[in-house]
This record gives structure tokens, C-alpha cells and sequence, in this order.
């Protein structure tokens, strides 16, 4: 299994661990993940990985399939958060971010594929937000990032199925994890037309409280028990906030939908 190794990460890694699992796990300094290494020898490995490097991700899934023979679940737990309003916004780390948080995941899945079909099994769970289900005030390109993971997921699902591989989206609200803190960039542009809405977004206005409802080791410990259902869902939401955020959306939508039915269908020829 491959997992992302801080906070829910870390989290996912225990939850296999303790049920006598295989794990990978990966940082860009292999030193923050060691300690699975040392603490289960025989069942877990720690593998470096700068998740925007080609090389870097052709490494770590080789690394995997030499050690234990297969990769039978890949588990996409990666990125940063990214505050900023959409003007404000700089393409440099508009770029950084899209190629943590949706084409590294991503070229992974490719990278793991191939043996999937071969062995005619595989689960591939993508985690995303809650963010790729509404975007948030300041958090525009996060969520626009998140979102293309899902949808690129919802289309893997029709692709893969037939060859026996399973996939699972997974939509954490928030957690107290690092997410908030040294994971979360911000953006140096400064615009005063957005003054009065910023406390709500730029980063060094926002103070990470540590209060979050999410608890990251059990976040991990159902996300694993889920999966391994054989009748888990397509789709899992963890945290009420996020249960609520969803909820709220989707029946805003639907209301919406059915306000502008009439509008929409006369576009039909007659």
C-alpha cells in the first residue's frame, strides 16, 4: 500500500499496520517515515518521494513492487492547501500546486495500473476534500485542484472495473493534522479590494486554532476498515463537517436544478 505519511497519511499506515498489512510509506525526506521502518522491519518500508519528479515516482512504485511483490492498493494522500483569491493568485504555485495535488496522484495511478490488470485485481482510493465538493471563500484553486481528482477518478472507475479493479474517492472534512500549518502556502499578492473578506483566507491572518473535529488515526482506522469492504462506497465522507457541507450542496444544487429545468430543456430541438 502506498500512502502520503503525515497526519491521515500516517493514520491509513497505522491502520494497516495493526491489521498485519504491507506498507509503504513516503515523504520527501525519507527520515520523517523511517520510524515505520524500524518499529515493523519486515512489513514496512520507507521510501523517498518528491511526489512532482517523474523519476522520483517511477522509484517509489519499483521500490514497492521489489520489496513485496505488488502493489494491491494505492492510496493517493498527498498535496498542500493553497490560500488565495482567485485575482490574487500567482501561477507559479497554481502550477506546484495542480502537480502535487492532481498530476503526481494521478501518474501514480498510471504507474500501478498496468500490474492491476494483470493480476486482475487492485483498489486505487483517491483522497480529496471536502473542498472538491464546493469551493471555499480563498481556496479556489485548492479545490479546483481537488476536484479534478475526483472527476479523473469517477472516469478511472468506468475504465477499470471490468479488469476487477476496485476505486474509492474519499472526502475528509478538516483534521488536526499539519495540514494547517507548514502545509498550507499563501499567496504574497495583496490586493485591497479583497481586504475586507481576507481574515477569511491569506495565510497569515488565518490562526490554525488546532481544533479541528477530525481525529487523523481514526479518520485512517475507517477509511482501511471501509475499503476493505467488499460493498464500500464509491464515494466516503469522514467528519460531520463534511457530512454537512455535502449535504448542504448537494440540495442547493438539486433546488437549483429543478428552478431552471424549464429554462434548461428548451434548448432541445423541437
Amino acid at each position: 500500500m502506498q500512502v502520503w505519511p503525515s497526519g491521515l497519511g500516517q493514520g491509513i499506515a497505522k491502520a494497516v499496520l495493526k491489521k498485519g498489512g504491507n506498507v509503504v510509506v513516503t515523504a520527501r525526506d525519507r527520515s520523517r517515515v523511517l520510524h515505520f521502518e524500524e518499529e515493523y522491519p519486515d512489513r514496512a518500508l520507507a521510501v523517498s518521494l518528491e511526489l512532482a519528479l517523474p523519476d522520483a515516482r517511477k522509484k517509489a512504485v519499483e521500490a514497492a513492487v521489489s520489496r513485496f511483490g505488488q502493489v494491491d492498493i494505492l492510496v493517493n494522500k498527498a498535496g498542500h492547501g493553497y490560500r488565495a483569491a482567485i485575482e490574487e493568485s500567482e501561477p507559479e504555485k497554481i502550477r506546484q500546486l495542480f502537480e502535487e495535488d492532481f498530476f503526481g496522484p494521478m501518474e501514480l495511478v498510471r504507474l500501478v495500473l498496468p500490474r492491476m490488470r494483470e493480476k486482475k485485481k487492485g483498489l486505487v482510493i483517491n483522497v480529496t476534500s471536502i473542498g472538491a465538493v464546493r469551493g471555499a471563500l480563498g481556496n479556489g484553486y485548492y479545490s479546483a485542484a481537488k476536484g479534478a481528482l475526483e472527476l479523473a477518478t469517477e472516469a478511472l472507475q468506468k475504465e477499470v472495473e471490468s479488469f476487477g479493479i476496485r476505486t474509492m474517492l474519499v472526502e475528509p472534512g478538516a483534521m488536526r493534522t499539519g495540514f494547517y500549518g507548514s502545509r498550507m502556502e499563501g499567496t504574497g499578492t495583496r490586493l485591497t479590494a479583497y481586504d475586507g473578506i481576507a481574515e477569511a483566507y491569506r495565510r497569515e491572518l488565518v490562526r490554525d486554532q488546532h481544533d479541528q473535529l477530525g481525529d487523523p488515526d481514526t479518520c485512517g482506522e475507517i477509511l482501511v476498515e471501509t475499503a476493505l469492504d467488499e460493498y464500500a462506497p464509491f464515494r466516503l465522507l469522514l467528519g460531520s463537517d463534511a457530512v454537512r457541507a455535502a449535504k448542504q450542496t448537494l440540495q442547493d444544487r438539486l433546488e437549483e436544478l429543478e428552478k431552471w429545468k424549464k429554462t434548461s430543456i428548451q434548448t432541445d430541438f423541437s
